[in-house]
């Protein structure tokens, strides 16, 4: 099947601007804003889990109503950002993230606590479609797994800086404070002005402003999109990286301390590892790509290839459960992280390569099934965790979408065209 999209809505090629790698380096710092937001939660769950005495299904109603949230929010974003500049929309969407973080460290009930994870979860969504649609724009195709991965490359950064953070806060108010785990929160809230302000001053805004079109393309409507396959393999993929991801995420630092005996110094450190390791899988991904491409390799082949080994690494977690805690244990949880980001840019790639003018709209619907999947994917999870007593059947089956995903992608991508390039 052909796409519904002209390859000429691409607009005229240019010389790559310089730019584009400071670019990135600004994506990567609000993807590491973003997520130091975000696992903020994750780092003290067993504190708030404490304070508002919730069970395991109570606390993913959080997860659940983030992702909730999540997906309207990047439904809208993704509209806005074909329409409205990602010079002005980006600053926007991280100074509301930023905010909710804020308030999160004043809330004093669970409500309080669950309207915060919304209004996160609706503005967090913003960093997908701004990203993603800025990658496109200011990188050549070759390029754009490596710039994915750098773009990417912050969630395993605000992972690690995170617990650092989190212990650092704990200290300075004492640990045993009741109120102890809100520190964290209102610090790393306060962080994102100093992006909005690196972004506004130092961001040509000819660099990120919308593609041309040439004046002899006919626009395509988004709905045209549906008919194209790919868009249905991404559907596939996108909820196989996330339910990977997102699992060991939310459960991980539970499973450590409760089923594996690890104190909360010893978590959090074994979790800065864990993303630094992911962080090394995401940055592999994308030069792996670049080189096989530069190679002669076909790019679509070379990020299938790349895919396939990251989805080799994650379905590993089969063995957790039959791991005491010990070097082999570390080792599997940290090759399945490697794994696990590595997913992302090679998602990404293909996403960039649906359309020119829709990119926001193709990131914002993908993002919104997605989302919503993971809301009830938590539900489910918390559910079986309470009933089990368990989280090791959690991680150990969470390759295996990612693995579904993989074999769509090869069954069912279509070949590059040489003057898709």
């Amino acid at each position: 099947m052909t796409s519904p999209e002209p390859a000429a809505a691409e607009g005229p090629a240019v010389a790559p601007s310089p730019w584009r790698w400071w670019v990135c380096g600004l994506l990567l710092l609000a993807t590491t804003l973003n997520y130091m937001d975000r696992v903020a939660l994750n780092q003290t769950a067993a504190r708030i889990r404490e304070a508002f005495s919730l069970s395991n299904e109570e606390y993913s109603r959080l997860e659940s109503g983030f992702s909730i949230a999540f997906a309207f929010g990047t439904l809208f974003f993704g509209w806005l950002v074909d329409r409205v500049s990602v010079r002005w929309v980006y600053p926007a969407v991280v100074l509301g993230w930023s905010a909710a973080g804020f308030l999160t460290g004043f809330a004093d009930t669970f409500w309080q606590l669950f309207a915060c994870r919304l209004m996160l979860g609706g503005f967090e969504a913003g960093n997908w479609p701004c990203g993603i649609r800025t990658v496109r724009q200011v990188m050549p195709p070759s390029e754009r797994s490596l710039g994915n991965s750098l773009f990417q490359s912050g969630t395993a950064i605000g992972a690690v800086i995170t617990p650092l953070i989190v212990l650092q806060c704990l200290l300075w108010v004492g640990p045993d404070s009741p109120n102890a785990w809100q520190v964290p929160f209102r610090v790393i809230g306060a962080v994102g002005l100093v992006w909005m302000f690196a972004w506004i001053l130092t961001v040509p805004a000819e660099l990120v402003a919308h593609p041309v079109a040439s004046p002899t393309d006919r626009p395509v409507p988004f709905w045209n999109l549906l008919a194209d396959r790919r868009y249905w393999v991404l559907v596939a993929v996108i909820i196989g990286v996330n339910s990977s991801w997102h699992t060991f995420r939310v459960w991980m630092p539970l499973f450590l301390q409760k089923q594996r005996g690890f104190t909360e110094e010893e978590m959090s450190y074994f979790t800065m590892a864990y993303y630094l390791v992911a962080d090394v899988g995401s940055w592999t991904v994308g030069l792996a790509t670049l080189g096989l491409a530069k190679r002669g390799m076909n790019l679509d082949r070379a990020r299938i290839l790349a895919f396939a080994g990251c989805t080799g690494l994650v379905l590993i977690a089969f063995a957790i459960p039959f791991l005491p805690r010990g070097y082999a244990l570390s080792a599997t949880l940290l090759a399945f992280g490697f794994g696990a980001l590595g997913l992302f840019p090679t998602y990404f790639a293909l996403s960039q390569d649906l359309s020119a003018a829709h990119q926001g709209k193709v990131t914002g619907t993908l993002g919104f099934i997605n989302a919503i999947y993971l809301a009830g994917m938590f539900r489910v999870q918390g559910i079986v965790a309470d009933e089990t007593r368990s989280y090791e059947g959690l991680l150990a089956v969470s390759g295996l979408p990612a693995a579904a995903a993989l074999l769509v992608l090869a069954l069912f991508w279509r070949k590059r065209s040489p003057h898709r390039e």
